[in-house]
């Protein structure tokens, strides 16, 4: 069974058969699946309630025997077992009021937004849907519904629906319609019962992980052990039909709105939410590179973006295109642009722009003051950022003006980098690909000029871009950016053998990085050191810079010696101090702040809380000071 300390592949495939499992009962006997999910839904609860009640049966039961017998009475007072059975009952019932913060955002009251609280209700009401009590606006090109447990795992939820100020910008009255009757869908009474209650223990048990992940003590870390193995069993066991849900929320949008705006909807999100960051904020961000101040209202901005063509007919084509070529696949339930139209038997619809938004329909005259509200808190946000960003960028404009009024052979390695990468972002219209590859004939180890150029490459759609990222592997830093893009370039062109090569490399780079983390996590006692491999001059320094500490007596150093990634050394520094008042948190300050280098050190302390650790450091490593 894959469980949280298997490697990234492992964990991946296991969900994978899982799912895959899942899918071949559902074709087969849909009703069995159910039985068996509902089931596996009731282990959960079962689990979870049952150690409590055993745990509270043990305490009765103990008091019951102690009123009955004095032999029993006087057992539990001299082995005080009532005292541990309570505080286990104590822990676990701590551990499981697991407390769900609700969904923070622009709050938007009943007063303020008639028209969307009545569309709201009216949604709800067609479908039995629980009650929203909160809505709120947040910066996402999305919308959802949160339910936050009152009770934590024993339910009473209060519901919240959060919806994009992005999203309903872009979109009709009709299409956001379209959209919240999705949400509503997924929670409705009327319809499919028992897939909004798989639909919702979904959500319980993965919050609940969430929250275990942030918890300690017993009942918390029993509990963990448990969830472990069941909420991510539980996850792809109930794939299969929280996939089924989302295309019977499109149903349920395309009955209560329409046809044709739940198809419009769905392409118009697919192909507009990106397209809004990447010709709208990133353009908008990148302005603080030659504009002192920030922009003041971009939130009023975004909507005039939307409400012209975002973009020209064949840019918007392209990103259709785009988008439908994307295949359904394991990584989110929600299925692929092309498959939910298809299951609606829908033709691809046109990208046409809307004459009115729902934002300007559904909140109607308090629309300019929320959208000015939003572009204030953006302001405040971001107003920093932006002038350190000009400031930064104004540097970096001189720095490169005068690497360009030089000759090339007088430059020094770095400054060689420096003009690829400056003239990059600082210069319009010039072309890096040549400068990078200046610097890389000069320097033909470089890792990261074979990622510059390789990543340039592929932006270009030249193939030759993947043997650069292949070499750029070399440098651990690199493995995971090199993979990703030599991913999302395959996987754009419909190669998805050659994809999942990137994949699983990038997979097994996340399991090696993983296991070296959990090494250079602590040093027991029982580890592994060995004499350090250093140079003279890393020698002088850490004697020099220790020697300058005042009250510093000796130090020895010695290696961990680690199975992942050996070439990145982990040192352990054992210091003596002289005088009585030693201050051992204080002395690991100023150990740290002296010994600055990039090579993970431990420090301990003679006389302080790992004494024994000093000794073995001390008798296995080398003198320093």
């Amino acid at each position: 069974m894959a469980g949280r300390d298997d490697g990234a592949a492992a964990r991946r495939e296991h969900f994978e058969r899982l799912v895959e499992r899942a899918e071949r009962l559902v074709a087969a006997s849909p009703r069995a699946y159910k039985l068996r999910l509902a089931l596996l839904a009731a282990l959960g609860y079962g689990v979870v309630f049952g150690l409590l009640f055993t745990l509270v049966a043990l305490v009765a039961g103990s008091l019951w025997a102690a009123v009955s017998s004095t032999v029993f009475l006087i057992l539990l007072i001299k082995q005080k077992l009532v005292i541990v059975l309570g505080l286990l009952v104590f822990t676990l019932v701590r551990a499981l009021w697991v407390r769900f913060e609700a969904p923070q955002g622009y709050l938007l009251t009943r007063q303020r937004c008639p028209t969307l609280y009545a569309e709201v209700d009216s949604l709800a009401g067609a479908l039995g849907a629980p009650r929203i009590h909160r809505i709120v606006l947040g910066e996402d090109f999305n919308a959802a519904i949160a339910q936050t447990p009152r009770l934590g795992i024993f339910g009473w939820p209060r519901n919240t629906l959060i919806l994009g100020l992005p999203l309903l910008l872009a979109l009709s009255p009709e299409q956001a319609r379209a959209v919240l009757a999705h949400e509503f869908g997924h929670l409705s009474g009327r319809h499919c019962r028992f897939n909004g209650w798989i639909y919702r223990v979904r959500v319980t048990w993965d919050r609940v992980m969430q929250a275990f992940d942030h918890s300690s003590g017993f009942g918390a870390g029993l509990l963990r052990r448990f969830f472990d193995w069941y909420a991510p069993s539980f996850s792809a066991y109930s794939f299969a039909l929280a996939r089924a849900n989302e295309y019977e929320a499109d149903a349920i949008a395309a009955r209560l709105a329409s046809p044709a705006a739940a198809a419009a909807a769905l392409a118009r999100t697919a192909v507009l939410a990106p397209a809004a960051q990447q010709a709208y904020w990133a353009p908008l961000v990148a302005r603080a590179e030659h504009e002192p101040e920030p922009e003041s209202s971009p939130y009023a901005g975004l909507a005039r973006f939307f409400a012209a063509p975002p973009l020209d007919e064949a840019a918007l084509a392209d990103r259709l295109a785009s988008a439908l070529r994307v295949e359904t696949g394991h990584g989110d339930t929600h299925p692929a642009l092309a498959d939910r139209l298809d299951a609606l038997d829908l033709a691809v619809p046109a990208l046409d722009t809307p004459a009115t938004s729902a934002a300007a329909a559904w909140l109607g005259a308090t629309c300019a003051a929320v959208i000015a509200d939003f572009d204030q808190a953006w302001l405040a946000q971001n107003a920093a950022a932006w002038r350190q960003r000009y400031a930064q960028a104004s540097e970096a404009r001189a720095t490169l003006a005068a690497i360009d009024a030089r000759a090339v052979d007088t430059l020094a390695d770095g400054e060689l980098w420096q003009r690829a990468a400056l003239n990059e972002h600082f210069a319009a219209g010039r072309d890096a690909l040549p400068l990078y590859r200046d610097y890389q004939a000069r320097c033909p180890g470089d890792r990261d000029a074979d990622f510059a150029i390789g990543r340039l490459l592929l932006e270009r759609d030249d193939e030759a871009g993947l043997a650069a990222l292949e070499r750029a592997t070399d440098k651990l830093e690199l493995v995971q950016p090199a993979c990703e893009l030599a991913w999302n370039y395959l996987v754009e062109r419909g190669r998805k053998s050659a994809a999942r090569a990137w994949r699983d490399r990038a997979e097994r780079h996340a399991d090696l990085v993983q296991a070296a983390t959990l090494e250079r996590q602590a040093v027991a006692r029982d580890d592994r050191l060995k004499p350090p491999d250093l140079s003279d001059e890393a020698r002088a320094f850490l004697r020099e810079r220790l020697t300058a500490l005042d009250g510093l007596q000796h130090a020895w150093l010695c290696e961990k010696v680690v199975e992942h990634l050996p070439e990145r050394p982990v040192y352990v520094l054992a210091f003596q101090v002289r005088g009585w008042r030693k201050r051992e948190q204080a002395w690991y300050e100023r150990i740290n702040a002296a010994v600055d280098w990039p090579a993970d050190t431990f420090f301990v302390m003679k006389g302080g809380s790992a004494g024994a650790l000093v000794r073995r450091v001390a008798a296995t490593g080398v003198q320093v000071v």
